[in-house]
C-alpha cells in the first residue's frame, strides 16, 4: 500500500533509528504501542517499536469492532476475572477516548426453539451488570417485540419468544490503535513502521534484532525485547532458531460488512445449530457481521475470509433476519487472527482467552512473547508487562496510562485509511 500521509508515528519510511534502546517491541499492533505508551508513561523514553507495514494493519484492525466484557464468556466460570477485568477497561477507555468508544444498545433475542433459555440469558445479564461494579454503560432490560422491532426491524419476529436489552461499547479498532501510537510518540518513544525485524540474537551487549527498511538492513541492540507479534510471533523464532515456551495456534474470525441495515442496536444472536454467539452490528454507516471462529494453519499474511466461511454466516444470519441476505450484498469481508496459547487439553472454542506471557532469560536481559490478548483489556495488559519490564529494571515507577494528561488529543483518520476503503488498503 502506497501511503503519503504522515501517520500518528511520524513518515511511514526514513526514521532515524539509534544503535541501542533499552527496550524493543517487534509489532505494531495494539498490545506493541500499548506497551509503549505504558513504558512512556512512565518515563521511559529510549523504547523502539518496529512494524513491517504501519500500525494497526494487521490484526489489531480485523477486530469485531467491539470494547466489552465479553458476555459470551461467562460460559467458562473460569473466565469470570477475564470479563470483569474488560468490563473495568471499558469503562475507563470510554473516558479517555470518548470520540473512539461510545456506548451502543445490543439485542439479545430469546429463541422459541433452540438457543439459550429466558432464565439462563436473564442470569448471564444480571451477572454482566454486577460484575461491572457500577460502571455499566446501561442495566439489562426486557423489550416488548415492538419496542426491539424499532431498533432492528429487520428482525424476524416469528422465531422470537422475546428480546432483552444491554449495553456494551464499540470502537473503531485502527484509530485506537494510532491513538495509542501517538500518545506514545508524544512522551518520546520511536515507532518505526515499514520496518520488519528479521531475526533476534542475544551476546554480552543484550539482545540483537536485525532490522530491514527497504533494502537496507541494520542491527539494533536492547536489554529487554517483547515479542508483540502476535500470529507472526513464532515465525521469527524460527528464523532465530529461538525455541517458544509454549505451543501457539491462530484462532481465525471473518466478517462481512453489508449496506447499512437500519440498526440502531446491536443484535446479539446464538446459533441454533452450533451453539456459536455472532453479532449483527450497526458499524460506520454499515452493518457488520461476524466473526466465525476457526482453526487457522496457513501462514498468517495469507490469511482472507473463505467461502465457507461468508456462507455460515450468511445463512447464520439469516435465520434472525426478515430479510434474506446473499453474496450480491457484501461489499467488503476482512479476516483477523486470535493468537493464542495451545491447551492440550482443550478444543478450539474452549481454549481460554486470558493471556498468557513468556519470558526468555539471557542472565538478566529478558525476551518476553505475548499469547492471547482483547483489544478491550490491551491497557491491562500492557501494564503487566511494563511493570514486568520496569521492575526487572529496578525502576519502581507506575503505569499512568489510565491519566487523561498521557493521551493524545482527538484526531482525524487519512482519507485511504477510512472505512470502508481501509479493508482494500490494509
Amino acid at each position: 500500500m502506497e501511503n503519503t500521509n504522515e501517520t500518528t508515528a511520524g513518515k511511514a519510511t526514513g526514521t532515524k533509528l539509534e544503535a541501542r534502546y533499552r527496550v524493543i517491541i517487534l509489532g505494531g499492533g495494539i498490545h506493541g504501542v500499548g506497551i509503549a505508551h505504558d513504558l512512556a508513561s512512565r518515563g521511559w523514553r529510549d523504547v523502539l517499536v518496529v512494524e513491517k507495514s504501519i500500525i494497526g494493519s494487521g490484526t489489531s484492525s480485523k477486530s469485531t469492532k467491539l470494547i466489552h466484557g465479553g458476555l459470551r464468556y461467562l460460559q467458562h466460570p473460569r473466565d469470570f476475572p477475564l470479563v470483569a477485568e474488560g468490563l473495568e477497561e471499558r469503562a475507563l477507555l470510554s473516558t479517555l477516548a470518548p470520540d473512539i468508544v461510545k456506548s451502543l444498545p445490543f439485542i439479545f433475542p430469546v429463541m422459541k426453539k433452540g438457543g439459550m433459555p429466558r432464565f439462563m440469558i436473564k442470569i448471564g445479564l444480571w451477572l454482566y451488570d454486577t460484575l461491572s461494579h457500577g460502571r455499566s454503560m446501561g442495566r439489562h432490560v426486557w423489550l416488548s417485540p415492538n419496542e426491539a422491532l424499532k431498533e432492528a426491524p429487520i428482525l424476524d419476529k416469528s422465531v422470537f419468544k422475546g428480546f432483552y436489552k444491554f449495553f456494551d461499547g464499540q470502537t473503531d479498532d485502527l484509530a485506537l490503535v494510532r491513538r495509542v501510537g501517538k500518545s506514545a510518540t508524544l512522551l518520546g518513544v520511536t515507532i518505526a513502521e515499514r520496518t520488519k525485524a528479521n531475526s533476534i540474537s542475544h551476546s554480552d551487549d543484550g539482545w540483537h534484532v536485525e532490522l530491514r527498511m527497504g533494502e537496507e538492513t541494520k542491527i539494533v541492540t536492547a536489554k529487554y525485547v517483547v515479542n508483540a507479534l502476535g500470529p507472526w510471533a513464532h515465525e521469527i523464532f524460527k528464523a532465530s532458531k529461538i525455541e517458544p515456551k509454549v505451543e501457539g495456534l491462530n484462532n481465525q474470525g471473518t466478517h462481512l460488512m453489508v449496506r447499512d441495515l437500519g440498526l440502531t442496536s446491536g443484535l446479539f444472536l446464538q446459533s441454533p445449530a452450533d451453539g456459536r454467539i455472532f453479532f449483527v452490528l450497526p458499524w460506520e454507516g454499515y452493518t457488520l457481521i461476524g466473526t466465525t471462529e476457526d482453526n487457522y494453519t496457513g501462514h498468517p499474511d495469507d490469511c482472507v475470509a473463505q467461502p465457507e466461511q461468508i456462507e455460515y454466516l450468511l445463512n447464520r444470519c439469516n435465520q434472525f433476519l426478515s430479510i434474506k441476505l446473499t453474496q450480491s450484498d457484501i461489499i467488503k469481508t476482512f479476516a483477523g487472527m486470535r493468537w493464542l496459547a495451545k491447551d492440550p487439553n482443550s478444543g478450539l472454542s474452549s481454549t481460554s482467552r486470558t493471556h498468557l506471557l513468556t519470558v526468555h532469560e539471557k542472565g538478566s536481559d529478558l525476551l518476553f512473547t505475548i499469547y492471547g490478548g482483547k483489544l478491550t483489556a490491551y491497557r491491562a495488559l500492557a501494564k503487566e508487562v511494563g511493570t514486568a519490564i520496569a521492575r526487572a529494571f529496578g525502576d519502581k515507577s507506575k503505569s499512568q496510562t489510565d491519566q487523561p494528561v498521557m493521551w493524545a488529543k482527538a484526531d482525524v483518520l487519512p482519507l485511504d485509511l477510512m472505512v470502508p476503503q481501509r479493508f482494500s488498503k490494509i
